[in-house]
């Protein structure tokens, strides 16, 4: 009988089989385990990154609030009731009645800007584009603005996704007045079947935007981004003015 038809060899073999089987069967479920390990504790990390982003989307939504309510205060006590309280003392102490009404036109004009503020009229019967144009419209007291829109649709924008594009204007108008310093603005609007499109630039003084912090306004900016489920990217060159994108599919 040949060597290695004898029962005892090929015992051995086969057990030398079994154990290189059974050890590379443990070598790959090791393997598996590791990166299942690693995924798990990748998408936990991922989520922990994804709750204390909401979490901070959440308590900057909460400031943007109470900065709105205080400054909607503000305007009614240091603007309008201040104007009501000089009407009173007017006339109280016997002031002609033009100079009353004068006023009183003052004061009525100084509602009608607050509520405004509030919630543009017409919001659900003005076309987005419309909305947007009456918003810049004060601004062109502060710098040269140019307004371009584009619309390819017959179909209008919600009253909701309206308020809010309106909302981002603002906020990028107040950024460019108080950070940028500049005396040109260029407003393009966009709208087509698929998308809407904004983009704001200035030809400020710009900044580093490797550099760039999330203050705020930036905050409040991706909160309403999310609430648009829109993207936006911020292009800005030093002594060369800033580019704000905003793009959502729609």
């Amino acid at each position: 009988m040949e060597k290695w038809q004898d029962p005892k060899v090929i015992a051995i073999w086969i057990t030398i089989i079994v154990v290189l089987i059974f050890t590379i069967i443990l070598f790959v479920v090791k393997i598996m385990h590791a990166g299942y390990k690693r995924m798990t504790e990748a998408n936990l990390r991922e989520a922990q990154t994804q709750l204390e982003h909401q979490k901070m989307l959440m308590e900057t939504s909460l400031q943007v609030q109470e900065k709105e309510r205080g400054r909607i205060a503000a305007d009614l006590h240091d603007s309008l009731i201040g104007k009501l309280t000089l009407i009173r003392m007017k006339s109280q102490i016997g002031a002609a009645l033009p100079e009353i009404e004068s006023l009183l036109g003052e004061s009525i004009t100084e509602a009608r800007r607050i509520s405004h503020d509030l919630t543009p009229p017409l919001l659900e019967f003005s076309r987005a584009e419309e909305l947007i144009g009456q918003v810049l419209h004060p601004w062109k007291e502060k710098f040269t603005l140019d307004f371009y829109s584009d619309i390819r649709v017959t179909a209008d924008l919600s009253p909701d996704i309206k308020i809010q594009l309106l909302r981002v204007v603002q906020e990028l108008l107040t950024n460019i007045i108080k950070h940028a310093g500049a005396t040109e603005v260029k407003v393009t609007f966009r709208h087509t079947e698929r998308c809407i499109a904004l983009s704001v630039t200035d030809n400020g003084r710009g900044f580093d935007t490797g550099q760039l912090k999330k203050g705020l306004g930036l905050n409040s900016l991706e909160l309403r981004m999310q609430y648009l489920n829109a993207k936006y990217r911020v292009k800005s060159v030093i002594g060369k003015g800033t580019t704000t994108i905003i793009a959502a599919t729609i």
